[in-house]
């Protein structure tokens, strides 16, 4: 995987030389519709990355979380008090970064004032039913307070955040849940080896539940359709438009552990673990299309990705992969 990064860097750079004055966004590589833009190398594994609108924010396992501009010269890397960097989520309306801590004494979603992000200010951290959260999740709302949530064990977890803590609430499931998303009223929780949940935000209740081949980890949702991320089994794809009656509708069998997933417009990604980075079509909301993929063997063991204004941003063992869509054929 070195000798891949190497060899992209070196024709990154070549192209620097032949170009003059190329700018750093200039294509590295392409590799059909999916083309690099650029590379943000990092110290430890890149588990997460949150894209806001001014900055890249990247959780780096033991190496704490960096800050990037978008011009993805690095802002801060900062290691302080945090053992392991697992999920990291910014809310830049209010100047607030939140770093979950998975090995800390105790685990915690650390939380950092970022008025200026050269150097972050830690705050108190949000504790209790913080250990092993697979996911969380901020939104900012009305009143200009956050609302923190996440899911661990069986639990989808949340609170209200305004400079400090007054605790949290839960609803329960009946075994363990990874991801989540939110729609309106809906809460959509991937149940592992049972699939699928759709609940009520206002009280918990399942609405309903559907089973998938593999093990749910992950979920996005567009329109009336949810994509999971089935680990061994790639992507299932649910229609709730009758939500007590969701129902499978495709899938789509891919390489390594499907293990995050995210959607935007017409199109949706995968991250895979071993099998990289995918790109699909979702016009045609019930059948993802495939366009494109980089392997592991070139970016790297691939832990995350985001889609945000057409970009995507791809957290893997080697850095954070910064990456256009260029069709072709459409």
């Amino acid at each position: 995987m070195k000798k891949n990064i190497k060899f992209i860097l070196l024709l990154f750079i070549i192209t620097l030389i032949n170009a003059g004055c190329a700018d750093f966004l200039e294509p590295i590589i392409t590799n059909g519709e999916l083309r690099i833009d650029a590379i943000i190398e990092t110290i430890g594994y890149a588990l997460d990355v949150f894209v806001g609108e001014d900055n890249i924010y990247i959780a780096e396992d033991q190496a704490g979380f960096s800050i990037y501009n978008k011009q993805n010269e690095l802002v801060t890397h900062y290691y302080g008090n945090i053992e392991n960097a697992q999920l990291i989520q910014a809310v830049e309306d209010k100047n607030r970064l939140f770093v979950y801590d998975r090995y800390g004494s105790p685990a915690a979603i650390m939380v950092y004032d970022i008025s200026d992000p050269t150097i972050p200010v830690e705050m108190p951290p949000i504790t209790g039913q913080t250990s092993n959260i697979e996911d969380v999740k901020c939104e900012l709302k009305p009143d200009n307070t956050i609302n923190i949530l996440w899911t661990h064990a069986n639990k989808y977890q949340f609170g209200n955040y305004d400079d400090f803590w007054l605790g949290s609430f839960s609803y329960e499931f009946p075994n363990a849940v990874s991801g989540f998303t939110l729609q309106d009223t809906l809460i959509f929780v991937t149940g592992e080896q049972r699939g699928l949940y759709i609940a009520k935000r206002s009280t918990g209740t399942i609405i309903s539940e559907i089973n998938t081949t593999g093990e749910a980890l992950a979920v996005t949702v567009c329109e009336n359709y949810a994509y999971i991320a089935d680990k061994t089994y790639g992507i299932t794809v649910v229609d709730f438009s009758d939500v007590e009656h969701p129902k499978v509708v495709n899938t789509y069998n891919t390489t390594g552990y499907a293990q995050q997933i995210d959607a935007e417009g017409d199109y949706l990604v995968l991250a895979s673990g071993g099998g990289g980075v995918y790109l699909f079509d979702i016009s045609q909301r019930d059948t993802p299309i495939f366009i494109d993929r980089w392997d592991d063997s070139d970016i790297g063991y691939t832990y995350d990705v985001k889609l945000y204004n057409g970009e995507v941003f791809v957290a893997t063992r080697e850095g954070v992969y910064r990456m256009s869509i260029v069709r072709k054929n459409k």
